[in-house]
């Protein structure tokens, strides 16, 4: 581990548009990630998630706040150095049909992140092509071939190999995911774990399914709406959640036991209810207190800051110490 946090993510605020029709997609959120280690950044859709990840790229503008990168201040970082910067600090996007250029062939689209460096010769390239290929189970020669040659699960492979041409410290793994078959999924994420085992690797792993990321993560951020609900130890997050939006997330998750299905977390709002956007960027309140079962007058008129909770994780959450409370008989009477 460094003295400091490989990415210091704090305060930042994103926000697209102006003056009255100004939506802030990121609302003074705060996170790290250390050497080796994997935070999940969980959320339904426009939660502001994807929008962190392509913030600490330098794909979306900073509002307010600031982005640290192995101690330097890299928030508006020049275009120069953001290409200096993709040999350390990578992206891994969602989609992999749209990932890669279907008129370039493989190996045109993996040796991108590595033109950018002087200190890498030709036939150098080319090693450390054949290398990535190989480090995700694909062949060499499946640099000479195109990408409407390969099924999604290998596109995902070849998306990989992209990020870890460069041999990156930090890889943003953008829903990587999301967008393949369920056993194909498990394929992939237990080869980020392998990779992370052999390289070192850090990932800010984005996802909206929390069961995704538990097995993944060391730490995970729950968003909702730009702001952090809740932030901890993967398996305190997951197992005791003391967020109500936290419990709507797992209860939602697909689980293989029916009689656990219909009960999920006890939680009465359901994740995907639409997402209210007419409220005014930076507003006071809760976030979530349109939606929240347990919500109060002051939750819509003072915004929660993150405290620790009786989990053991911190909270934004004015009543989690009461909502705690009602929780445990509950808990007390499942145990006899």
């Amino acid at each position: 581990m460094t003295r400091h946090p490989l990415l210091d993510v704090r305060d930042l605020t994103v926000e697209y548009g102006r003056g009255r029709t100004a939506f802030r997609a990121v609302d003074g959120v705060s996170l790290s990630v250390a050497e080796g280690e994997t935070v999940g950044l969980v959320g339904e859709s426009g939660s502001g998630k994807s929008t962190i990840g392509r913030a600490v790229v330098g794909l979306a503008a900073a509002t307010a706040g600031s982005v640290t990168f192995d101690g330097e201040d890299i928030t508006r970082a020049t275009r120069r150095r953001r290409r200096q910067l993709s040999a350390a600090l990578q992206m891994m996007f969602q989609d992999p049909y749209s990932s890669l250029n279907p008129a370039r062939t493989v190996g045109d689209s993996l040796v991108e992140p590595l033109l950018a460096r002087r200190d890498v010769e030709p036939r150098r390239r080319r090693e450390l092509i054949e290398a990535a290929l190989r480090r995700v189970g694909l062949p060499t020669d499946t640099a000479q071939r195109y990408p409407a040659h390969f099924s999604g699960g290998q596109r995902q492979r070849i998306v990989l190999a992209r990020a870890l041409v460069g041999i990156p410290r930090l890889v943003i793994c953008d829903e990587p995911v999301s967008a393949l078959d369920v056993s194909v999924q498990a394929q992939v994420i237990n080869l980020l774990a392998d990779l992370q085992a052999e390289l070192g690797l850090s990932y800010l792993f984005i996802a909206h399914d929390l069961a995704v990321v538990r097995h993944l993560s060391h730490r995970v951020v729950v968003l909702y709406r730009g702001q952090v609900m809740e932030s901890g130890p993967a398996e305190t997050v997951y197992s005791r959640p003391a967020h109500p939006y936290t419990r709507a997330l797992i209860a939602a998750a697909p689980v293989p036991d029916p009689a656990r299905a219909r009960t999920g977390a006890d939680s009465p709002v359901q994740p995907d209810q639409p997402v209210e956007r007419s409220a005014p960027a930076g507003g006071p309140g809760c976030r979530f207190a349109a939606r929240c079962p347990y919500v109060v007058d002051e939750c819509t008129r003072r915004r929660p800051p993150l405290t620790q909770a009786w989990s053991g994780s911190q909270v934004a959450c004015l009543r989690q110490r009461e909502i705690a409370d009602l929780a445990r008989p509950k808990v007390a009477s499942m145990a006899h």
